[in-house]
């Protein structure tokens, strides 16, 4: 550091190319001391036209690097930010990363900055953009002696995390909080909320879709805010303006009586209804990107720089920070995960056609019809095949799709992925605090109460606590459980390495285990409540993690390509000209459908003779498998609760000759009732072919099941998440299965791994 000159360095190059212009912008500040990313085309593109090297990875860096810009999304996000700010602080280089950022996450980095006395702060340059500025400065005039009594605002959830910092800067106070979320149109692009923010009732809107292929584009809005007062609203009609002022419209008794606008007491009938703060603006979307958020963003590493110098008004304090990360997971967890609106397209329409434009209508378009359902009839064209022999044509299919398996190794992964995850739970729980002495004894409500574990989770952490005991992890010791020894960081990590070894000889690809470790990584946040799962398994509310993790594993191939089989069978032989209808309940990601369009269409063409409903309890799943399966028209779309009755839901009985739940009932909350509804909507000799975990998956224990409905049945009872084999035989002869096959059978290697497929035919 050389006259106050930061080097810097710049983490990431999709957003990063901003951080690369605000520095360039500020050549006595900061100097560019590299760029650090994978190593794309884009990467090297962007190194070369600043003229600086690229690393490809920390240790690679100069030694005497002053700042780094992480602009990669946090671990909260499904990022690697957080990974490498941590990296990055523990070599000594003070870090401003990108927003938002988890809590806890923000805590370990504060923690490590501090342990190397440098600083860390999040970055948000919304806050120092030039019409956020003139908002925020009028607002404080605005509430110099008269309180806010509402503030209305709309945002992308994308931006929700800055548009918190504005409305804190504006109205100087974040708490009292509280948010909550109204109950919501299916289609609606926007979320509602209500709640208090610093003490002001709060109307908040959020726009929660996203492209899943081009996540930072087609926002409807970034952050529209209006500060109301017993003088008027103050109005941020964008993020780049205009800010305007809309005086509370009063009408004196001179008018309302006599209709006289010219009476003492009428002067301010003669102000503006509306009057913008700043002249008017040739501001382009060019001059706002390429000039305005460099700018911005120079002004928020200018407070980091004064910082790393020592300088007094180094910014909000640390506190003021962890707050808003608070209030951000708050929002988040209301808002879910966003809906997903894939193929999203721009349509240009120029400002100067929507001036000289005519009042007149606009031509009306009708969508295309769908595909109209079938008429319900009991005729099954269902021809008569032993359940046996389905399973032999599915059986080979599926061998065919899987290869050769080595028996040994399948048994080697269950048990060091079993490792893993159970030295993960115990190393989560003891850094809550809890299971830490070996001469203790500690009770469930102390385990759960100590490790801060949330109410709807109590049940799935117990059952945590039964496998530790199980597998010897913990003792027990009469009602209540011994602590154990600690396990090291390095010990957690070879366990997981040594599993990931396993799996990646051909059982699966390494986006499934990555993602495990992810969601181990963080248990504590997920007991805590404070990790939204579903955040890990959609980041960024994208559905290519799940499509992988559903479709890729070895156990996902054989069974999605025996339910495949199964159904193609029964397509080909139809005995009448009626399509085959199958319905598909908790399609979610279509990983299951799109086995069986592949083996429809490769056997039967592009329009095979099935009416194919995809059914889903989430909009956001029916909405995705909408667009990705739009080519094939004989496939229709439903929302479908298993929970719930089907007639309620526009299902009757014998509307189906086959009905498909893959991966769905060990969800339901009582198997045995959703089972027997599906049975109603079966014809005749109907199937159900129901693919389901039949043992207790530890890893599914550390991961999904954060997200499952809590059992009513007799999983409640023996205290587990799955059904048995043999609890799932019973069930189905309970709803008058007269036949059951079940793959892969007991022997096959692929056994160890706990994952059935059940053939169920009815009379």
């Amino acid at each position: 550091m050389k006259g106050g000159r930061l080097k810097t360095v710049v983490c990431g190059t999709t957003f990063g190319q901003f951080h690369l212009a605000a520095l360039a912008a500020s050549p006595d500040e900061f100097e560019i001391a590299g760029v650090l990313a994978a190593g794309s085309r884009r990467s090297a593109d962007c190194a070369a036209r600043h003229g600086v090297p690229l690393y490809t990875d920390v240790e690679q860096l100069p030694e005497d690097v002053d700042l780094a810009c992480v602009v990669l999304r946090s671990g909260v996000l499904g990022g690697a930010g957080t990974e490498l700010a941590l990296r990055l602080l523990s070599r000594g280089v003070n870090v401003v990363q990108e927003s938002p950022v988890h809590h806890d996450d923000l805590v370990a980095c504060l923690r490590e900055a501090r342990r190397h006395e440098v600083d860390y702060r999040v970055g948000d340059h919304y806050v120092h953009l030039p019409a956020v500025r003139r908002f925020i400065d009028a607002a404080h005039h605005v509430l110099d002696g008269q309180p806010a009594v509402y503030v209305d605002a709309a945002c992308a959830s994308q931006v929700a995390f800055p548009l918190l910092h504005i409305l804190g800067e504006s109205i100087g106070s974040l708490r009292p909080w509280h948010i909550r979320a109204a109950p919501a149109e299916p289609e609606a692009p926007f979320t509602v909320l209500t709640g208090q923010f610093g003490a002001v009732p709060l109307t908040l809107r959020v726009h929660n879709q996203v492209d899943p292929d081009d996540p930072d584009n087609h926002l409807h809005l970034l952050h529209r805010v209006t500060l109301g007062t017993d003088s008027g609203g103050l109005t941020l009609a964008d993020t780049h303006g205009p800010v305007s002022w809309s005086p509370r419209l009063h009408i004196p008794e001179s008018v309302k009586n006599r209709f006289d606008f010219d009476a003492p007491g009428t002067e301010h009938l003669a102000e503006p209804s509306t009057l913008v703060l700043e002249a008017a603006s040739s501001s382009d979307y060019r001059h706002v990107l390429r000039d305005q958020w460099p700018l911005a963003i120079r002004d928020d590493l200018r407070t980091a720089r004064s910082a790393v110098l020592g300088e007094s008004c180094a910014g909000r304090p640390h506190q003021y920070q962890l707050t808003l990360a608070r209030m951000w997971q708050d929002l988040t967890k209301e808002l879910g995960y966003p809906s997903l609106r894939p193929h999203q397209r721009y349509r240009r329409l120029p400002a100067s056609e929507l001036a000289a434009a005519t009042a007149q209508d606009a031509p009306s378009s009708a969508p295309a019809p769908g595909v109209a359902a079938p008429a319900v009839t009991q005729t099954s064209p269902l021809r008569e095949v032993e359940t046996g022999e389905l399973a032999r044509l599915a059986r080979d299919a599926a061998e065919r799709r899987v290869g050769d398996l080595d028996a040994q190794l399948v048994r080697d992964f269950v048990r060091q992925l079993d490792d893993a995850v159970l030295a993960s739970m115990i190393t989560a729980l003891q850094h809550a605090g809890t299971l830490r002495d070996t001469e203790r004894t500690y009770t469930e409500e102390e385990v759960l109460q100590t490790a801060g574990v949330v109410p709807q989770h109590h049940g799935l952490i117990r059952r945590w606590l039964k496998q530790l005991a199980q597998r010897s992890v913990i003792a027990r010791d009469g009602e209540g459980f011994r602590g154990a020894p600690s396990r090291t960081e390095a010990d957690v990590r070879r366990a997981w390495e040594t599993a990931a070894e396993s799996w990646c000889q051909g059982l699966g690809p390494d986006a499934f285990i990555t993602y495990l470790r992810d969601n181990a990584d963080r248990l504590p946040h997920l007991m805590t409540g404070g990790q939204q799962a579903a955040l890990l398994l959609f980041p960024q509310g994208q559905t290519h993690l799940a499509d992988s993790v559903y479709r890729d594993p070895v156990t996902a191939r054989y069974l999605n390509t025996a339910v495949a089989a199964t159904v193609s069978s029964l397509a080909a032989g139809r005995t009448t000209d009626r399509p085959l209808r199958v319905l598909e309940v908790g399609g979610g990601t279509g990983a299951t459908t799109e086995a069986v369009i592949d083996a429809l269409t490769g056997s039967h063409g592009t329009e095979p003779a099935v009416d194919y409903l995809f059914t889903d309890v989430s909009h956001f799943f029916v909405a995705a498998a909408k667009e990705r399966f739009a080519a094939q028209r004989w496939i229709r779309h439903g929302l479908y609760d298993v929970d719930q009755d089907p007639a309620a839901q526009g299902l009757r009985s014998g509307s189906a000759d086959v009905v498909v739940a893959a991966g769905v009932l060990n969800n339901a909350q009582h198997t045995d009732t959703s089972v027997r509804s599906l049975v109603r909507l079966l014809t005749p000799g109907g199937l159900l072919l129901i693919t389901e975990p039949t043992r207790e998956h530890l890893e599914i224990l550390a991961s999904q099941a954060f997200m499952m409905t809590a059992a009513e049945d007799a999983r409640r009872r023996a205290d587990t998440t799955f059904l048995s084999r043999q609890q799932w035989l019973d069930v189905l002869a309970g709803a008058g299965a007269e036949s059951v096959e079940t793959l892969p059978h007991e022997e096959h290697p692929l056994a160890p791994l706990g994952q059935r497929l059940l053939i169920a035919r009815f009379r």
